[in-house]
């Protein structure tokens, strides 16, 4: 066994061993018989009461008990509990839910809150807590949360649908996310890594059903908890939990053009202690792909041209299980366990065509080469969780341990026939290249947080091990059959330790909220060349990363926020191994065993602006980066480029971003965003100097009406300008998404029809400028689809007890 991971074994034993304890000294035991409590609702600004505002009660581990609304003085009262431990939760449309902890016992079985404050807006150091009727958009002191519950592609698409529509994020045609123009984003589900997305994001996003999240939080300054990797930082997935006793299921079927289908199952069953959980889901996906590559260039004071054309289609299926429970093993604690396993294959073929002209413009030969690639992929991962609360309010304890393995092959096959200008065959070239790859991933975390008074104390610890192994082979049949080339194969491994401990600080002081934390790591990194020849390459290194974060409340309807994180961005496996891809034998692709991380300073600035019928939020932000991470391409002999990744010297980005809601009437509404910043790399490679200045803006509209017939219609615009990147531009790039979703079965169920790139303008166009080549290309893949979907709802809750009523007329089991 890994020492490491030892190590990592005996603090989660012993903290096993004292907890129960401290949780004894903590929580006294529950008594036999009724008890109740009272209290009453107060405006924290007028200081006036709230009538018809909610109150409901739950057992510690967020069993539903009963509910209420209060009376129009504000009260509320509950008769006939139980003794025992329940959480309080007040809220209503506007305002901040308030949380209280109660314990009913023989000394005291009726409890009396008194004046119970809540204040507007909703400000939270670790969520953002939003009731009743939420707003698309909500601002957290380090986040922006987007609640997604009553988009259309909510009810009938994936996570990469929901992605689409979310300002400051882009798609693109492989399902790649960028994040304010930079692809290097972290994802998080429900607040933490999951080996299953960290593997393959677009793999798991295209096959995540949309039907099972709650809300998606945009984190571009992590504090201190979060693992401070990504240069744009943050996307945290909530899905959605069930707590109510009983069972529930829900079906999520759609079909659409040109061979698309996808469904999920998902149960839930809780009873007493236990909370238990399944679903599956699959997907089967084939579209076709295009594009062109046309290159001018200088061999040997020659010049030259040549044009490739590409005309092919890709083949995606996948299954996913997961099954999982919670157990409830105190009043205060619960321990869980879940396991998630997906299956994918799928075949990508390509019609790839060359002609090559000299100097004078005249066909000097051309190639059509075939290009097919199956491939199998499969991933598990196991995790499992303990949480704990105290009878003391506002201390909490939670720790963590998760392991996944992610198997994928692939094998890479090329058909090639070369003729002369003439049409006369010169060549048949025959090869292949399977590529055999296991990644291994361990995660232990415990957490602690502690409420002070006014303020929250928070402290943790993480570490994670990663082992990453990549077979990759090149094969030819120059001499008759497919042989192995030593010279052109490798096998690598890839090895990280990461060791983290992390603190949070932070409160209110009047209008004023702050939060303050440091993280500090240990990282292990070794990358091994085993074959063909030993090459070791260690980059061992400490860091220390701190974050601020500071709000200030002028009044009701204005806030302002001001944030500072250090970041990191390390290079893995994929960006390190040397091995050279030999797909397009003209444009060949590597990685750099010698990158070193990427270092990245980020400021913002937001203020929000509430309104009577929306907001506008407005935000400045900057970065620095040091020993910024590039891809970059390099002249070879013949024509030919390489491109790698290196280490340029510095880069900035800085930007404004406006993202704007605005509610007109009940049956209209409207989210609109911009985003526009200027990119500076300063560095050089390949002998030059590599300086790429300029702008680049972004935008998407995005609006809902409610159509006769209760039928709910939505659209989405993307737009993005022209803009630099190393060594070249990029071209622009829009898209309109269009959808339909109808109630059916009292409101169980849904019938969707939604189109994406209804005007098939998503291309993605490239130019690149090199010392003696330059390339403009143009790349589409099958985007505009029309897709039909069915969704269905069954809740079946458990009947409450009879004793178990509210003081004010609300009914357990009932909407509140």
């Amino acid at each position: 066994m890994h020492p490491r991971l030892r190590l990592i074994l005996l603090a989660l034993c012993l903290f096993s061993v004292l907890l129960p304890n401290l949780q004894a000294q903590d929580s006294p035991p529950s008594a036999p018989g009724g008890g109740g409590l009272s209290g009453k609702l107060i405006d924290g600004t007028t200081k006036e009461p709230l009538g018809f505002a909610n109150v409901v009660v739950y057992t510690i581990t967020d069993s539903l008990i009963t509910g209420t609304t209060t009376e129009l003085d504000g009260s509320f009262n509950f008769d006939n509990l139980p003794l025992g431990d329940y959480r309080v939760e007040a809220s209503f449309i506007g305002y901040s839910t308030e949380n209280l902890e109660v314990e009913l016992n023989e000394s005291e079985r009726f409890f009396a809150l008194g004046d119970v404050v809540l204040g507007t807006g909703g400000q939270d150091l670790e969520e953002v807590v939003v009731t009743a009727d939420r707003a698309v958009m909500e601002l957290g002191l380090d986040r922006k949360v987007f609640n997604v519950e009553k988009s259309v592609a909510a009810a009938g698409g994936s996570a990469e649908d929901l992605l689409r529509q979310l300002p400051s994020v882009s798609v693109d045609l492989e399902g790649n996310i960028s994040l304010r123009g930079s692809g290097n984003v972290r994802f998080l589900i429900n607040g933490r890594p999951s080996g299953l997305v960290g593997s393959d994001p677009a793999t798991y996003l295209k096959s995540l059903s949309a039907t099972n999240i709650e809300r998606i939080e945009i984190i571009t300054n992590p504090g201190a908890a979060f693992d401070p990797e990504g240069t744009a930082g943050l996307i945290n997935i909530v899905l959605k939990n069930k707590r109510e006793d009983g069972f529930n299921a829900s079906i999520n079927l759609n079909a659409g053009t040109n061979n698309k289908f996808d469904g999920s199952l998902d149960l839930n069953w809780k009873k007493g202690k236990f909370n238990s959980f399944a679903g599956i889901s699959g997907r089967y996906d084939e579209r076709f792909f295009q594009g062109f590559r046309d290159q001018t260039g200088v061999i040997a004071d020659s010049s030259f041209s040549r044009f490739f054309t590409f005309d092919g289609d890709r083949v995606r299926e996948s299954q996913m299980f997961k099954l999982g429970t919670e157990y409830a093993i105190s009043k205060r604690g619960t321990i869980g366990i879940q396991g998630n396993y997906q299956l994918e294959n799928g075949q990508s073929n390509n019609d790839r065509v060359t002609d090559f002209f000299n100097s004078e413009g005249v066909l000097d030969r051309s190639s059509f080469r075939m290009e097919t690639e199956p491939s199998e992929e499969t991933d598990y991962e196991i995790k499992a969780d303990y949480s704990t609360t105290f009878a003391k309010e506002g201390r909490k304890f939670s720790a963590a341990l998760q392991f996944s393995q992610n198997d994928e092959s692939e094998t890479e096959n090329y058909d090639e026939t070369i003729t002369d200008g003439a049409g006369a065959l010169l060549a048949n070239v025959l090869q292949r290249a399977p590529t055999l790859e296991d990644r291994k991933q361990w995660l232990a975390q415990a957490d602690y947080e502690q409420q002070i008074g006014d303020y929250k104390f928070e402290a943790g610890w993480r570490s994670t091990l990663l082992d990453m192994t990549t077979d990759a082979a090149f094969e030819d049949a120059a001499t008759g059959s497919l042989m192995k080339i030593d010279s052109l194969s490798n096998l690598f491994n890839y090895k990280e330790d990461v060791h983290a401990i992390y603190g949070t600080f932070g409160g209110q002081i009047d209008k004023i909220t702050f939060s303050a934390g440091l993280r500090i790591e240990q990282v292990f990194a070794t990358s091994t060349l085993l074959e063909p020849n030993l090459e070791v390459f260690n980059n061992d290194y400490f860091k220390v990363y701190p974050s601020v974060f500071a709000g200030y409340e002028f009044d009701d309807n204005t806030t302002v926020q001001a944030s500072y994180s250090r970041r990191i961005n390390r290079p893995r496996a994929g960006a390190l191994n040397p091995f050279v891809d030999r797909g397009d034998p003209f444009n060949l692709r590597s990685g750099n065993p010698f990158l070193l991380p990427e270092t990245i300073n980020s400021f913002e600035l937001n203020l929000q602006q509430r309104y009577g019928s929306g907001t506008i939020t407005v935000g400045g932000y900057f970065r620095q980066l040091n020993n910024l991470i590039s891809r970059i391409s390099e002249s070879q002999p013949g024509g030919v480029t390489l491109s790698t990744r290196a280490n340029l010297d510095r880069g900035r980005n800085y930007g404004i971003e406006l993202i704007t809601t605005y509610r007109a009437g009940k049956n209209f509404e409207l989210t609109a965003s911009a985003n526009g910043y200027r990119s500076e790399v300063i560095g050089n490679a390949d002998n030059e100097n590599i300086e790429a200045n300029g702008y680049l803006f972004s935008g998407n509209l995005q609006g809902s009406y409610q159509l006769p017939w209760d039928v709910q219609a939505q659209f989405t615009y993307f737009y993005r300008s022209p803009g630099v990147r190393p060594q070249g531009r990029i071209g622009t790039i829009q898209s309109v998404d269009l959808g339909f979703r109808k109630e059916i079965l009292d409101g169980k169920g849904a019938l969707t029809l939604r189109a994406t790139d209804l005007f098939n303008t998503r291309r993605y166009r490239f130019d690149t400028e090199l010392t003696n080549l330059t390339t403009r290309s143009e790349f589409q893949r099958e985007s505009r689809i029309v897709y039909v979907g069915f969704q269905y709802s069954l809740q079946k809750l458990k009947p409450q007890r009879s004793n178990r009523q509210s003081g004010g007329g609300g009914g357990g089991g009932e909407d509140f």
